[in-house]
């Protein structure tokens, strides 16, 4: 490898350098999902890095492996099938939008360049995820932080590009690159601008913080916060019902083939699809709620979430991962990159007295002695004026109600909320741009009669310990507080 402290010539791409220095300059992944999968070198050295690989050693579908064994599978390879995705995507949209994509990317280079950091924002998207996916997201909100795996990811990346002393933020400039980061310059020469493109494209961004309209498109394809269809439910969707084998009812690869960028009245960009294609979408979002019934709420794999949280919790101040505890680590990126999986066995198998509460609840989830249910309690969960306005569904609880209900229970209870609806949107098509066969206009996608009697919401009760249970009073509890969110039982009437 050359020598990175030492600027690279411009005039050099980073697959030439790669080249020239002997690495093949492309390489070949063979997936379960998409076949074989064709990556940029600059692509693949972000792959060859510790803080990637990592991902090899995070469950994509957390304690529902615990429920359905065949879903083992990781966030790496649904982090290389979102990347694989994106590529498809941005070659079919410059394929089928040639002049609207030319207006847009008039020079060559850039095109190539946006369309690499889309497939790196791809890539790169599910990076600070926790130990466990999503349930390490609910674990911290439980403690009572806020945070949320995205913007772990972009700080993550600063990681792999900047030199950074122990996760502190890295100073952003040519002398201070890694050798990953040498390597980007080499492709792109501007690199905060890359990489600050790649974060927005990862995080997702909404159509009033669009800067420039023409380009909205760009961020719809990773992170679609406009109307929910993008490559990272394409991959998930496809992926988990491959390794649940539930049958899937949508093409993704017709929907990918049959799109191409429009414009609205305001000169904003979309990434539109054919008419025909609206029961396919629909057929979509089906999926998305069959798999929240079927598996991802699945009254034991929330259990096991629970119990998981439960553990993680007793740990939390106990169990510190060089001095920060387990809520906070995601505060210092390098020492947070270091977190996996494997962090249930070290509990598990520890010995620090401190931490004999940790490992009876984790006993008690290897052995499946799991907590009872006692209670299912429906809500009456109506849209509010303000998510009317925007088309957005109903969120139901979130995780502090919960968690001052658990308190008011005395903690004798674990609760977690169920709920399913279609995404962030009432009306799912409503967002959705649609063209003709033959014309350049764009068609709304709202179609009324197709709606779902969608969402609904319900708390599932879990017993910690062994205690008779009074469940009326128990459920009186609940009922009087909720009432002072605004939130009723389903048998309670408006």
């Amino acid at each position: 490898m050359a020598n990175m402290a030492e600027p690279i010539e411009q005039s050099e791409s980073a697959a030439e350098i790669m080249d020239r220095e002997g690495s093949k300059n492309f390489k070949l992944f063979q997936d379960s999902v998409h076949g074989v999968m064709r990556f940029h070198p600059l692509i693949v050295k972000f792959i060859d890095t510790k803080v990637f690989q990592r991902m090899r050693n995070i469950k994509q579908l957390s304690t529902t492996y615990l429920v359905f064994p065949a879903a083992a599978h990781n966030r790496f390879e649904h982090s290389l099938g979102v990347c694989y995705l994106a590529g498809e995507v941005m070659d079919e949209l410059e394929k089928n939008s040639p002049n609207v994509w030319k207006e847009i990317l008039p020079d060559p280079k850039e095109s190539e360049a946006v369309k690499l950091a889309i497939q790196i924002a791809g890539l790169l998207h599910d990076l600070g995820h926790g130990p466990f996916s999503h349930t390490w997201e609910v674990f911290v909100q439980a403690c009572g932080g806020d945070w949320d795996h995205e913007h772990t990811s972009c700080a993550l990346i600063d990681l792999m590009i900047w030199k950074s002393e122990d996760g502190k933020e890295p100073i952003q400039r040519d002398d201070n690159l890694t050798e990953l980061g040498w390597l980007f310059k080499a492709e792109f020469n501007e690199v905060n601008k890359y990489i600050q493109f790649i974060k927005d494209v990862i995080i997702g961004v909404t159509q009033d913080k669009i800067k420039e309209p023409k380009r909205a498109f760009l961020y719809q394809v990773v992170a679609n916060k406009f109307n929910d269809i993008d490559v990272d439910k394409y991959d998930y969707f496809l992926r988990d019902a491959q390794h649940l084998k539930m049958n899937v009812s949508f093409d993704y690869q017709r929907l990918i083939k049959l799109c191409r960028i429009s414009y609205d009245d305001n000169k904003m960009s979309h990434i539109a699809f054919r008419d025909v294609e609206k029961y396919s979408i629909q057929g979509m979002f089906r999926v998305r709620a069959d798999l929240h019934i079927r598996a991802y709420q699945h009254r034991v794999v929330k259990n096991l979430e629970i119990m998981l949280i439960d553990a993680l919790k007793e740990a939390d101040a106990k169990y510190l991962v060089r001095g920060l505890r387990l809520s906070q680590v995601h505060e210092n990126p390098a020492i947070f990159a270091t977190l996996t999986d494997s962090i249930q066995e070290l509990l598990l198998y520890s010995e620090e007295p401190e931490l004999e509460s940790t490992r009876e609840l984790l006993d008690r989830l290897a052995t499946r002695n799991l907590y009872k249910i006692v209670g299912e309690w429906p809500l009456k969960v109506a849209q509010s004026e303000e998510e009317k306005l925007q088309n957005r569904a109903p969120k139901g609880l979130n995780r502090k109600i919960l968690n001052e209900l658990e308190e008011i229970l005395e903690g004798k209870y674990a609760l977690t909320q169920v709920g399913v609806n279609q995404g962030k949107y009432f009306d799912p098509l409503a967002n959705v741009k649609f063209f003709p066969k033959h014309e350049r206009r764009m068609m709304e996608g709202n179609v009324p009669q197709m709606k779902m009697e969608l969402p609904f919401f319900k708390v599932l009760v879990f017993k910690r310990g062994r205690e008779e249970d009074n469940l009326e009073d128990l459920k009186k509890k609940a009922e009087d507080f909720l009432k002072t969110k605004g939130i009723l039982f389903l048998n309670q009437g408006q």
